[in-house]
């Protein structure tokens, strides 16, 4: 093509091309360019942050705590875990950190890539790299092995500067005293509790406030695509009629797999095992025999079209589901990776690969669907009005605490506050800050804040959201403890104590980073995370 265009550059239509061509690149580079620049929602020394990246981390950070919560996410725990501050922070962090990098002239090699996707236990079969496994991983996921490498390049990176700024870290014997002692020291507190279930009766729900929710909400009452199908199991036990197996298969089986036939370091003689393995060899041979007729059903079907026919000339069971959904397919496919991207790629009547478990075989026919919808109002109004009222009650409960938090900044007793506000002081009494709080439950946002809390400042200063309930605390009496560090356990405190502190160094070299570079104008924040 190239070649072609020289050869006729003076020609006038050749010219016209060109010049077509030109604009067609002008208008959509620059287009592209442009609208990179509409999206940004940060500059880290040039470098755009897209909406779209911060699209794709928010969406990766959901699928996690949607599988690690057994898939019941709703959009108030999301926003309880604060999502999308974590997607737009991990961003930036990661951005100002490969400047680092840059300025620093570090590098990833393509051994050391090698070497780190090697040793990933997922790319490994036998306790060593497959290249197969690692293929048809990526295949799988729809990644390519290039975009796959460049994010293994971008880790590496940042792992190298992490190390570098965490050089030089250590933890001293006083240190180590000193945390040991802060997790047996006992604690009291008071808290009041601002609970959503106190303000729900006040919450009025009419149609408008309903309506409104179920639109700001309707991920949550979205009913996903779903679709029905057709298909025909070839199992391998009704080809076991049809295999026979020989003397000459049964010794070959027998002394290829000697080291399976051992019993108290003896070798069992083949009259012993010979039924095992003749079931074996028929088992296999069954499976082989099912998949080259399932095979042979897909030709003639594909060419054919006639799945039910076919099935009756065959007499076989054709067996239909009723509707089921993307993520809830039917019991006996869920084991099957492949199955649920297989089926809702295919068109109304169109026929599957086949689909290989241990069952055996399936050939399956595509059937109606039901398109991905969310019902109305009046449909799901019973379930729209609880949800609502619940996270009413929720949103009034929080800005009591809110404006109670407000007071306790300005110095205010919480007992003083309380008696104003009508609700109750709790105590819960002396415990250990490292596990669960009593009266309160278990909460990593609390478990650090105890930690800060001391007599000249026995107020947290923020808001602790436990179980739908919004929390604040004070420090109301310690209890030194007398206990030694166990020898035993100072290694493993060392540990941690040294985690801690390399977190907190990174953190406050990317926070002096962030502020330099703003006051340079080499980091622009264009959207907060509040905003995205």
């Amino acid at each position: 093509m190239l070649e072609l265009m020289r050869k006729h550059a003076r020609n006038w239509l050749m010219k016209l091309l060109l010049a077509i061509i030109i604009i067609v690149f002008i208008f959509y580079f620059g287009s592209m360019t442009g609208r990179q620049k509409a999206e940004a929602i940060a500059t880290v020394d040039g470098r755009i942050i897209t909406y779209m990246e911060y699209e794709k981390e928010y969406r990766g950070l959901v699928d996690m705590y949607n599988r690690r919560f057994g898939g019941r996410m709703t959009e108030e725990m999301m926003k309880g875990l604060n999502l999308k501050e974590q997607a737009f922070n991990k961003l930036i962090y990661q951005a100002v950190l490969m400047k680092k990098a840059q300025d620093l002239k570090i590098m990833v090699t393509d051994d050391e890539i090698r070497t780190y996707i090697s040793l990933i236990p997922a790319f490994q079969r036998d306790g060593a790299f497959d290249s197969r496994l690692y293929q048809q991983m990526l295949r799988y996921n729809k990644i390519t092995p290039e975009d796959f490498e460049n994010d293994q390049r971008k880790s590496l990176l940042i792992m190298k500067v992490e190390d570098l700024i965490q050089d030089g870290i250590h933890v001293s014997d006083q240190e180590v005293r000193n945390f040991y002692q802060a997790q047996s020291e006992k604690i009291n507190l008071a808290f009041i509790r601002f609970r959503g279930g106190d303000f729900a009766g006040r919450v009025q729900a009419g149609t408008t406030e309903l309506e409104k929710y179920r639109k700001e909400h309707q991920g949550d009452f979205r009913t996903p695509e779903q679709i029905r199908i057709k298909y025909l199991l070839f199992a391998p036990e009704d080809f076991t009629g049809k295999v026979k197996v020989t003397d000459n298969e049964i010794a070959d089986f027998y002394e290829n797999r000697k080291q399976q036939w051992t019993k108290d370091g003896k070798t069992v003689p083949l009259a012993g095992v010979r039924d095992r393995i003749i079931a074996e060899i028929k088992r296999a041979q069954a499976m082989k025999l099912a998949f080259e007729a399932s095979r042979q059903a897909r030709e003639t079907i594909y060419q054919q079209e006639n799945f039910e026919a076919y099935a009756a000339a065959q007499g076989l069971k054709v067996t239909e589901t009723g509707f089921f959904s993307e993520k809830e397919p039917p019991e006996i496919f869920r084991r099957l990776p492949d199955f649920a991207p297989t089926v809702f790629s295919l068109q109304k009547d169109e026929l599957s690969k086949v689909i290989s478990s241990e069952r055996g075989y399936y050939l399956i026919k595509a059937g109606a669907r039901k398109p991905a919808y969310t019902p109305e109002l009046k449909e799901i109004e019973k379930e729209i009005r609880s949800r609502y009222i619940v996270a009413e009650g929720r949103r009034r409960a929080g800005q009591e605490a809110d404006a109670a938090l407000a007071r306790l900044r300005k110095g205010e007793k919480l007992a003083d506050i309380g008696r104003d506000m009508k609700l109750k002081i709790e105590e819960t009494g002396f415990f250990l800050p490292t596990g669960p709080v009593p009266r309160i439950g278990s909460s990593g946002q609390l478990t650090r804040a105890l930690f800060l809390l001391s007599p000249k400042k026995p107020y947290g200063d923020e808001i602790f959201t436990i179980d739908g309930d919004h929390l604040l605390v004070e420090l109301r009496g310690r209890e030194k403890s007398e206990q030694e560090l166990p020898a035993d356990q100072k290694e493993q405190i060392r540990r941690a104590c040294l985690h801690l502190k390399r977190n907190e160094a990174i953190q406050t070299w990317i926070e002096a980073s962030k502020s330099a570079m703003i006051k340079e104008g080499k980091l622009k924040i264009n959207r907060e995370a509040k905003e995205l």
